[in-house]
């Protein structure tokens, strides 16, 4: 069983992953210690003084999904890189350890301002965060915020810069050509492009392998490529045939070929919003532990419907005051079917706290709906400790 937000870990997902900042020096970027998804280093933007280029047309601040799936007509890979890899960036942490690199994509710029997209893994711990464009220009940033939770994370730089557009991951098909972009083994392979396809949606990685000693993450619902991405490609974009980021590149599988894993950009776009603004991004809170049906099939379990099948719910949570009983099997959240592979934690991480939902329930043979209205899930929120 697993708790909201922690989804159900499903059998056989024990596989080791690993997180794909490049490391340089022996050093990582990260520390033991887990800023709150507002704290701000040191560090202040500050353009080097041997960028002189002229700064690019200031784009649009707003972040709308743009329609999905992907490109329209046959794929171009060239086309695809050309859009996007003027505003993917190598970023470079320096930390009482040494430092490290990863990668980052600019989602907003307005009035000498820009804003970068990354991993939180990428800059957690650093005193020192610098942003290096394909076109030569560099800077000294700050960081905006960080989620440790969704792991992402927002750096700012004083500079207007081309702007990434989104594609809405909620429309991303299975076998949809996609292209990974950033910089794997750090400098060395400064703005490499890969191609591949969306292998699988709604895929969770619990018990993330840490790196050093960071405290490892859960990440309930990504998008599953075998684009080859590799360290230091954290935080760069997945990207469609047009050239629109339909994911965040976040991690890989030390077990498997040609398994690569990113958030998806409905997540990424409304954390970093979030953060960009100076708020909390929360963290969609239902309060229930459950069994998904191949689980509870697996266990010999007899259930009717689809869905997850609630196992315990907590005392003053959400889904006690929605009404959710355990023996309930959670079919639909607004109106989306758990079903095909469709994650709970995947549809709750689309919404803010505060948020209301409809939850369709097959209560033994009777059909029921309810509402609940989400919570922002607590430092000690209770877990389910009989993981399947």
């Amino acid at each position: 069983m697993s708790g909201v937000g922690n989804t159900s870990s499903g059998r056989g997902r024990t596989a080791g992953w690993w997180l794909l900042s490049a490391v340089t020096l022996l050093s990582i970027a990260c520390s033991a210690s887990a800023p709150s998804s507002s704290s701000t280093p040191p560090p202040t933007p500050n353009p080097s003084s041997g960028s002189a280029q002229q700064p690019s047309p200031t784009a649009p601040p707003t972040l709308p999904p743009a329609p999905g799936p992907a490109s329209q007509g046959s794929f171009d890979s060239v086309h695809a890189a050309q859009v996007l890899s003027p505003t993917v960036a190598l970023i470079i942490v320096s930390s009482s350890a040494g430092t490290s690199e990863g990668s980052g994509f600019v989602i907003q710029s307005q009035r000498g301002t820009s804003y970068l997209a990354t991993n939180n893994h990428v800059v957690q711990g650093g005193s020192k965060v610098q942003v290096l464009m394909p076109d030569g220009r560099h800077y000294t940033a700050s960081v905006q915020g960080m989620d440790v939770v969704e792991d992402v994370a927002v750096v700012k730089v004083s500079d207007d810069l081309p702007v990434a557009q989104f594609a809405d991951s909620a429309r991303a098909a299975v076998g949809e050509p996609v292209v990974a972009i950033g910089s794997p083994l750090g400098s060395q392979g400064f703005g490499t492009v890969t191609v591949g396809v969306i292998s699988a949606l709604h895929r969770q990685l619990p018990d993330v392998a840490s790196s050093g000693n960071r405290n490892s993450e859960a990440l309930a619902d990504v998008l599953q490529t075998d684009a080859p991405i590799n360290p230091g490609n954290s935080g760069g974009p997945l990207g469609d045939g047009n050239g629109r980021v339909v994911g965040m590149n976040t991690a890989g599988s030390s077990s498997g070929t040609g398994i690569g894993y990113a958030i998806p950009s409905r997540i990424v776009q409304r954390v970093s919003q979030n953060l960009i603004t100076g708020k909390s991004p929360g963290h969609p809170y239902l309060g229930v532990c459950f069994l998904t049906i191949e689980d509870a099939l697996a266990e010999n379990r007899t259930v009717k419907g689809y869905g997850v099948l609630v196992m315990g719910v907590a005392a003053g949570t959400p889904a006690d005051h929605a009404g959710i009983k355990n023996g309930d099997v959670l079919e639909k959240v607004d109106g989306i079917e758990l079903n095909n592979g469709q994650t709970l934690g995947g549809i709750l991480q689309l919404h803010n706290p505060g948020d209301s939902v409809k939850l369709s329930v097959l209560r033994g043979n009777d059909a029921v709906d309810l509402t609940g209205t989400l919570g922002d899930r607590p430092a000690n929120a209770a877990t389910c400790n009989s993981t399947p």
